[in-house]
Formats: structure tokens, sequence, C-alpha cells
């Protein structure tokens, strides 16, 4: 009888598997959170969504894993952002930016209203803080600011005559804040272009 011992062969494991998931159930990336988000902004300020609804919209996007996660909370909204590669020629590069929170809008209108109390601190402290993040606060804030160092040069040149001016100031800023309340850009040709020059509101074409 022979006394050799069977030998067994290893068992081959089993092949992982091929199938790869759908591309809806890969996971998204914060950058595609922060398109839909400015999707989301947009509807909002076009009227389509109420601050609940973007409120709601916002929560699930932040919390949103996947690509079919993120689908839904867009679905029923015409506007995405634009892109640079579907720019139109000549079209503005402010067309570019998503449109400004209520927050910015507010910041906006407190900067143009400090030339009510003519002191260049108010809206240089914005302009250097918040404008670091917000390219519309730091918009308004600069054509503050360019507006009372023109009013203060007026009314060194003419030996203080130009300080009547000040009375149609007040009334300019009133008229500005509105404009930046309205979440819209200020274009002033007529004020000494010191500050914000080269941004993105202050370029017609480019």
């Amino acid at each position: 009888m022979s006394s050799t011992a069977p030998i067994h062969t290893p068992s081959t494991p089993p092949a992982p598997p091929t199938s790869q998931p759908a591309g809806d159930e890969l996971r998204c990336t914060d950058a595609d959170r922060d398109s839909v988000v400015d999707v989301l902004k947009a509807a909002y300020a076009d009227g389509r969504l109420d601050q609940a609804e973007f409120d709601a919209r916002f929560d699930l996007t932040m919390k949103a894993k996947t690509y079919v996660a993120l689908e839904p909370i867009t679905r029923d909204l015409v506007a995405r952002p634009a892109s640079a590669a579907s720019r139109a020629p000549g079209q503005p590069a402010r067309d570019l930016l998503p449109p400004p929170t209520t927050e910015e809008r507010l910041l906006g209108a407190l900067a143009q209203a400090t030339t009510w109390v003519p002191v260049v601190v108010g809206p240089a402290i914005l302009y250097y803080t918040v404008g670091k993040r917000s390219e519309f606060v730091k918009h308004h804030a600069a054509g503050a600011l360019n507006l009372q160092l023109t009013l203060l040069a007026v009314t060194i040149v003419t030996f203080g005559l130009g300080g009547a001016l000040y009375g149609i100031a007040w009334v300019l800023a009133t008229a500005f804040a509105v404009v930046a309340l309205a979440g819209a850009p200020l274009r002033q040709p007529w004020v000494l272009p010191i500050f914000g020059r080269g941004g993105p509101y202050e370029k017609k074409r480019d």
C-alpha cells in the first residue's frame, strides 16, 4: 500500500467583480456641490425659489454624496451656472459671477450709505475684509471710497467751496444704496478711479 499522501491543489480564489458603478452612482466632489449651489442662488435671485425652498435644497446639496443624489435638486430649474467655455464673445465678465446673496446686498448698501458720514474708514474696512471673498461688496465699497475721496479732493482744490457738494452726495449715497440692495452693479465714471480698477464689475467688455 502506498504511503504517499494525496496532493491537494489550492482552490482558485474567486475573481473580483468586474462590474463598475454607474456614472450617477459615483461620488460627487465639492466642486460638483458648488455648481449646484450656484444654480440654487440664481433660481432664488430670479424668484423661482423662496427662502424655505432654497434652504431645504441647500441642505440636501451639502449632504449629497453621489451624482444621483445631486441631480434631482436642480431638475426643475432651467438655469445653469455659466462657464468660461460657454461664455459668448464680448459677454461682460460680471455675468459669470453668481448673483449676490442677501448678506452681500446689505453690506454693499451699507458701504454706499457710509457717504452720509463721509469717513473713508467704513468702506475701507469692508473693501479690505469682506471684499476679499465678495466681488459685489468690494465693488460697492470701492465706489463709496472713490466718491468720498473725489469729494475730498474737490473740497481741497476749491478751498472749501466744494463742501457744498456733500448735500448732493447724500442724495446720491441713498440712491446708490438702493442700487446695491437690488443686487445691481454701479458705474461711476465721474469719480476718481482709485479703488476697484480691473475688477469684473468694472469691465464692460474684456
